[in-house]
């Protein structure tokens, strides 16, 4: 099965992921749920804990209140981590995967909410069955969770991602870089972007006046967020300004607006 997955994007720009097989989820997952059941046993230890020492009446009110709060522990982890960390559980992370929309954009609380709601289903009847035999016969490895919620799980690496599409080999316009204070250039390592991450960029800047602005954040955040991730940063920073500033410091220009010439080296397409 082909590993490589093309999401373009309603902009039409391609972006080119690794999936995640079998293997890599699997490994995730399993360290997801070995979390899960430590939080589970830690919060049940405490919950009998108290238990004891409160006797009948404030016990038997507190094992109710830690039910609920070991079941949302249950219920929530996933949703909790892919939301507010860009599609990644703690398992995801250390395996290098990351959870995203069909379109390429990262996933909302809803997306998750129902991709976690019907893990009950891929579970069944045991292990995961339901789930692993959809992936099986799925040419993105998609479980049920994921066609319900149009979710994919790919790989974060820095070769995983390439970028393609109808404008990969453009010659470039002028880029409008705002004449803003810089913000992150500070921490910026111009040296860690790839030609193909250098590209997204161009080519986001180059279309972003003709989004919305909820596809501009989204957008520049899908393509963004991996770059700072690899500089040690991430988060709540403002990605359109960022990415500005990642293309001002890669191409040693001045944030300004620029005519770019077609004939420099560092504008070369491959």
């Amino acid at each position: 099965m082909n590993e490589q997955l093309s999401v373009e994007t309603p902009e039409q720009i391609d972006i080119n992921y690794q999936k995640a097989g079998i293997g890599s989820r699997f490994y995730a997952a399993l360290l997801d749920t070995l979390l899960l059941v430590l939080i589970i046993l830690v919060g049940t230890y405490v919950n009998i804990k108290f238990v004891t020492e409160l006797g009948d009446i404030l016990g038997n009110w507190l094992r109710a209140v830690g039910g609920i709060i070991v079941f949302a522990l249950f219920w929530g982890y996933y949703m909790v981590f892919e939301i507010t960390t860009n599609g990644q559980s703690p398992g995801k992370l250390a395996l290098g995967l990351r959870v995203i929309k069909e379109g390429g954009y990262p996933i909302s609380f809803a997306d998750s909410a129902i991709r976690n709601l019907v893990r009950v289903v891929d579970f069944l009847p045991f292990c995961y069955g339901a789930g692993l035999f959809v992936m099986l016969i799925n040419k993105n490895w998609q479980r049920l969770g994921d066609l319900a919620a149009g979710t994919l799980v790919v790989k974060t690496s820095r070769k995983s991602r390439e970028y393609t599409g109808i404008n990969s080999k453009v010659s470039t316009p002028a880029v409008n870089i705002s004449r803003e204070e810089s913000l992150y250039t500070d921490w910026i390592k111009p040296e860690l972007v790839t030609e193909s991450e250098l590209g997204m960029i161009r080519e986001y800047l180059l279309r972003r006046s003709t989004l919305s602005t909820i596809r501009l954040t989204d957008l520049a955040r899908t393509i963004g967020y991996p770059i700072a991730e690899k500089m040690g940063r991430g988060g709540d920073i403002r990605y359109d300004k960022f990415l500005e500033e990642v293309y001002t410091l890669k191409t040693s220009e001045s944030p300004k607006p620029v005519q770019e010439k077609s004939d420099s080296p560092s504008e070369s397409t491959e």
